[in-house]
């Protein structure tokens, strides 16, 4: 069992290594392991998974009936949920704000969320 850890914990930050930058000083820790990705990038994947989540309940509740979503609606959503991470990025780059771990996990939630809302959308066939 203890190779089989391993190797899920090597395949995690390697896997992590391809998306992430993994800066220590940005990510999140659990005890003296640090997260595969920053905050950041765990904001938007935690996020983008209950995205997920919510739209298959939404299903489940529609007894699988398609919930159409307009395409131009789909962009409008994830253009103003990437406004809070975009702000922060570049608030950092200018050095005006860098803010702490968590804000950065919380500003990254918005976009994770619709996209994950929106892929989920896509693979239901509901958004095209």
């Amino acid at each position: 069992m203890s190779e089989f850890l391993t190797f899920l914990t090597v395949f995690a930050y390697a896997a992590g290594a391809v998306v992430c930058h993994q800066l220590p000083d940005r990510s999140f820790f659990w005890g003296d392991w640090q997260f595969p990705v920053c905050a950041r990038c765990t904001g938007l994947y935690l996020s983008a998974v209950v995205g997920v989540a919510a739209w298959a309940l939404m299903r489940l509740r529609q007894r699988g009936r398609p919930i159409r979503v307009d395409p131009r609606f789909a962009v409008v959503l994830l253009t103003v949920a990437a406004v809070p991470t975009l702000i922060s990025l570049a608030s950092a780059w200018v050095g005006l704000w860098d803010g702490t771990n968590v804000w950065r996990f919380v500003l990254a939630v918005p976009l994770g969320a619709s996209g994950g809302v929106m892929v989920a959308a896509v693979a239901a066939k509901d958004l095209r």
